[in-house]
């Protein structure tokens, strides 16, 4: 009997040192990986980052951003108070499309009686200005509401409209 128990006590000691010897391979092979990894390299098909690279100042950044918000706003100088000479029947209408604009203009007066066209410019580029306009038809003295068209043109085709209230003053 007591040979048994000294086998006994062989056997729990060998599984002792098998599961010891277990357990130290796992725990060696946790941190070799956890400290000798390399580290994951990213695959997205883009090159790596530029070295050589400067960051841009305030006023670069700026002038920049402005550039971005000038192409996607459209400003324009139109006056909607217009005096008409009776003895000419020129208008002074200041139409002013500003150098900042990326896009051509045209501009059309409708009488807002009858829907009659008294004026149609052709194409205004940016940075130009159409001060005066010979109206197709002879006006009364006095006042006529109208209702001034602006349509916006790229370099192909109609890329938007718009129109505002205003007033020809005859005189």
């Amino acid at each position: 009997m007591v040979e048994q128990r000294a086998k006994e006590n062989k056997k729990k000691k060998r599984r002792l040192l098998i599961l010891l010897l277990l357990l130290l391979v796992a725990l060696g092979s946790f941190f070799s990986f956890y400290f000798f990894r390399e580290t994951p390299k990213v695959i997205s098909g883009l090159p790596d980052v530029e070295q050589n690279l400067e960051k841009m100042t305030d006023e670069e950044m700026l002038k920049f951003m402005q550039t971005k918000v000038d192409k996607d706003n459209f400003t324009i100088n139109l006056k909607h108070e217009i005096a008409v000479s009776k003895e000419t029947n020129v208008a002074q209408i200041a139409v002013k499309n500003k150098p900042t604009n990326a896009y051509s203009i045209q501009v059309a007066y409708l009488l807002k009686e009858g829907n009659e066209q008294v004026y149609k410019s052709g194409l205004i580029p940016a940075n130009r200005q159409l001060m005066e306009a010979k109206l197709a038809k002879d006006l009364s003295k006095g006042s006529h509401e109208v209702t001034i068209v602006y349509t916006i043109y790229d370099d192909e085709k109609e890329i938007n409209q718009s129109t505002i209230d205003g007033v020809l003053y005859v005189s």
